[in-house]
């Protein structure tokens, strides 16, 4: 007779609460809302906001730690422009050009260096998922050299 009881006062409670309470389910919606999830980062995983700088300088100190930080990536296409043209220590300068909204708007070689398509498209794919600050500064260029000192 008790079981009885119990089924009755589960169905009472409604369709969330008995399923926790009287199946031995997870808390429903509501009770997940109230308290914290360990696996939030999980569900919330998604592309990373990009920053914002209040000024011009932070704008482009923002964007030049970008670029730093996929350094590697664009050492590796560096070594490889180098290997196509036969020069394993030519000097590569590059310019970055990165919009208000924090894209990469463009990727040139610097002054007076031979064209090279395929260098730029793999810093392009080397800097994909960067996290290029969004500012009022407008576009932000900047220069990195890449050169080997030889010995």
């Amino acid at each position: 007779m008790r079981g009885v009881g119990v089924a009755m006062g589960c169905a009472l409670l409604g369709a969330a609460t008995w399923l926790s309470a009287c199946a031995g389910k997870t808390p429903g919606p509501q009770a997940a809302a109230a308290a914290p999830n360990a696996d939030a980062s999980v569900a919330d995983a998604g592309p990373a906001e990009r920053p914002f700088a209040a000024s011009s300088a932070e704008a482009t100190q923002l964007v030049s730690d970008a670029v730093d930080g996929k350094g590697d990536a664009i050492r590796l296409c560096v070594r490889a422009a180098r290997q196509r043209r036969g020069d394993p220590h030519s000097r590569v300068a590059i310019e970055f050009g990165i919009d208000q909204e924090g894209h990469l708007i463009g990727v040139k070689l610097a002054s007076k260096q031979p064209a090279d398509p395929p260098l730029l498209a793999c810093v392009r794919d080397a800097l994909k998922d960067a996290p290029f600050p969004r500012s009022h500064a407008g576009v932000i260029t900047i220069t990195r050299t890449y050169e080997e000192i030889q010995l």
